[in-house]
Order: structure tokens, then sequence, then C-alpha cells
């Protein structure tokens, strides 16, 4: 699946990333470079790892950046809106034409007040964990507030729970998968990998229904069981295809108990 990446990295990001992501098929010529350092956080995670708290966020380079999206990549039909501001994540969508669009985001962007409500109506797919969820709806229950999410126009909200795995709720459904057994490291990234993987496999299905959603969901928590095996991105570069492919069907029958992925029935 051809995927093109946009962002904006200091001079501290070293070829050789850019090289791994090239090596699997990543277009990076959406990469600006700029003078400074990439952006870094710090904080710390809870025992089951499905919280994590904010002490620092330095934007470094990412401070006043104007995404330019590359005239090749304008014709993208799905898009990862991955967190970061969201004026950013605005101007980088008012590029595009997509037909699904999958919003990522964080407690400092929904309590700072910076035009979220504007992309969630935007948004074909919220993901979040349940207290981002719960400040943006307003409610703690969390069926409550996925439903008021839906009813600003998102066709579905998904949420996570680390451990515990993830739901995704649609106005007609909701449906859960486990997480899939794994040796925690670092968390770190599993959600931009969860959505990643997610919007990935929409592509591959060519659809939004209900067995499509849930097979794509298992693809992403399977993804993301990969990431958080190590520190960076070692264990999911170290993943391949048929890894995750066998992961995603243990999340499924685990779960559902109804059969294998989309992927094994072909």
């Amino acid at each position: 699946m051809p995927t093109g990446l946009v962002s904006v990295a200091g001079t501290d990001l070293r070829e050789d990333d850019l090289r791994l992501l090239r090596r699997v098929g990543v277009d990076v010529r959406g990469v600006e470079r700029r003078d400074g350092r990439t952006l870094r956080w710090s904080g710390s995670y809870g025992d089951d790892f499905a919280r994590s708290d904010v002490r620092n966020t330095d934007l470094g380079v990412v401070a006043g950046w104007e995404p330019r999206i590359p005239e090749s990549f304008r014709d993208a039909r799905r898009v990862v809106l991955a967190n970061t501001d969201p004026r950013a994540q605005r101007e980088a969508l008012d590029q595009l034409t997509p037909v699904v669009v999958v919003l990522d985001t964080m407690e400092e962007w929904i309590s700072g007040g910076r035009g979220l409500d504007q992309l969630i109506a935007r948004a074909t797919v919220l993901s979040v964990n349940a207290r981002e969820l719960a400040m943006i709806a307003g409610h703690d229950d969390v069926a409550r507030a996925a439903a008021a999410i839906l009813d600003r126009g998102t066709r579905a909200v998904i949420v996570k729970y680390g451990a515990a795995g993830a739901t995704l709720h649609t106005s007609v459904a909701t449906m859960t998968v486990p997480a899939y057994p794994a040796t925690v490291v670092d968390p770190t990234g599993a959600g931009d990998a969860l959505a990643g993987a997610f919007v990935g496999r929409l592509a591959e299905l060519g659809g939004l229904d209900a067995v499509m959603l849930r097979d794509a969901l298992a693809h992403g928590v399977a993804a993301a069981s990969a990431t958080l095996e190590s520190f960076g991105v070692d264990a999911l570069a170290r993943a391949d295809r048929r890894e995750l492919e066998r992961r995603a069907a243990w999340i499924i029958r685990s779960g559902t108990g109804q059969g294998p992925s989309l992927y094994e029935e072909r």
C-alpha cells in the first residue's frame, strides 16, 4: 500500500531514520527539515501502561510549522492526522480531499482550545484513550461520550485501553477487541501504530462496514502490540506482515469467536 509521510524534523534527525522508512516503502518527500530540535516530550506511564502523564513537551521545530503537502500526495484517499497541533492538522487536511480521515490528539491540544472541535466534525474516525475522550465530550461514561462525538458527524470512535485492548463505537454498534499478549518495554508510539495500521487495513479492504472495521481494528491493535515490545521502533521494524497477520487473527478469534480475519479468508 503506497504510503507518504508529511512531517517536520530538526537537524538531529539521522539519515538512518529516513533510510529505514524508505526501505519499507514509505515516501518521505513530505518530511521537511528545519534548523533546531525535533519535538521531545517527557512523562511517565501508570502500572497498566494505559495512562500517561506528560511532564513536559518541547515542540522544537513543530512550533509554527505549516504543513506543505507534496503534489504527488494530494490525491490520497485515506489520511491519518497524527497527534500534533490541531492548527497544523487542519492546514494539512485543507490541502487534501480524502474519503477517510483518522484523527489522533492528546490532552495538551484538547485543553488548549485550538480548534479541535472543527477537526472532529471533519474526521471519519477519532482515536483516543478514555481520559482524552472524556475531556473532549465532557462525560466520563465512555458510551455516552462516544455517542456525543458521533453526533458531531464522526463515523466511528476508537477508545484505547492499553492492556485491556480497544473498543470501536459507531452509531449502531460497539466492537471490542483484546490486547495481544506482549512483553511491554515502552508503549510510546503504540497509538500511532494502531491508527496507521487501522487505516492501512481499511484501504486494503476498501470499505467501512462493521466486519471491515473490526478487522482493521484488530490489525491496528496487532501493530500496537509490536511497537511496545522495544524502545523506539526496533520491534515494529522487525515485525513482518506475516507476524502482524498472525497477531490480528489471534485478536479477532479471542475477542469475538467469529472466525479468522478477512485476510485469512481470502
